[in-house]
């Protein structure tokens, strides 16, 4: 078991865990993130928490540029199986990989009975609007990581956040340390994930049922799509169309800002409802 978290490295798969007894949940955190940040969302879930590091993230090596949901969803997988967890919650990219995941017959997505999606990013595709906003961004974001400008990338990180959380301190240091490992680590291989789809219609066989929305609307677990309002990098019409998706899912949208700041209570309440 790993007490500190700077500490889990290859020899437990960059998995921290914490507690004992069943169930075994796993979190996944966002893009830019580390386990730190979804440890807070393990708050009142009881049972044994595992808390994994992605590649590029918490000195696991990245696997190169050119990241997509695929990459992601091989290492959930993989750490879903190891902890024999039946339980799962992904924030933004580890919630775009854990989609990828259900919409295939891995054996590790069979046997979730329960996952959180928290703040999802992508899903089957983008409005013309989302997909001009983040590509826009994503360009403006690799000039300055190239540059080293932590001060910039900070500024524009906080202008795609609401105006009162923008101005928080907290929230200020927060995303200047995700600035900070954007140019001093090889995390920057994974900024083209912006724009790639989380679970692409066109990798199954749609006439044999093995397409990955067939399957998503196969999932026997239960699933709750937990999201905020106008936050341009987690869109809500991704959530609602990922709700749709799931025969049984539930959608909680929370207002601006909540989940990461202003609304941590009620979100510590949504999660230790659903996963009881």
């Amino acid at each position: 078991m790993t007490n500190d978290l700077n500490l889990p490295g290859p020899d437990s798969d960059y998995i921290a865990t914490f507690g004992t007894g069943e169930p075994h949940t796993l979190f996944g955190h966002g893009f830019a993130g580390a386990i730190r940040d979804t440890r807070p969302f393990g708050t009142g879930i009881t049972g044994t928490k595992h808390f994994v590091h992605l590649p590029g993230h918490g000195g696991r090596p990245s696997p190169g540029s050119g990241w997509n949901y695929g990459h992601i969803a091989e290492v959930l997988a993989r750490a879903l199986t190891s902890t024999s967890a039946t339980q799962a919650l992904g924030v933004s990219m580890s919630a775009g990989g854990l989609l990828r995941l259900l919409g295939t017959t891995h054996p590790a997505s069979r046997n979730l009975e329960k996952v959180a999606l928290v703040l999802p990013a992508s899903f089957t595709g983008f409005s013309a609007e989302v997909a001009d906003a983040n590509r826009g961004y994503l360009e403006g974001l690799r000039d300055l990581v190239a540059a080293g400008d932590v001060e910039s990338i900070t500024d524009l990180m906080l202008s795609r956040e609401p105006t009162e959380v923008a101005e928080l301190l907290p929230a200020r240091a927060w995303t200047k340390t995700k600035a900070e490992n954007l140019v001093n680590t090889d995390m920057s291989d994974g900024l083209g994930l912006a724009l790639e789809i989380a679970v692409d219609e066109s990798a199954g066989d749609v006439s044999t049922g093995n397409d990955p929305l067939s399957a998503l609307a196969r999932f026997p677990g239960e699933a709750l799509v937990l999201t905020h309002e106008d936050d341009p990098a987690h869109p809500v019409e991704v959530a609602e169309a990922i709700a749709a998706a799931i025969p049984e899912a539930h959608l909680e949208v929370l207002p601006a800002g909540s989940i990461l700041w202003r609304g941590r209570h009620e979100v510590r309440r949504i999660l230790g409802e659903f996963f009881g």
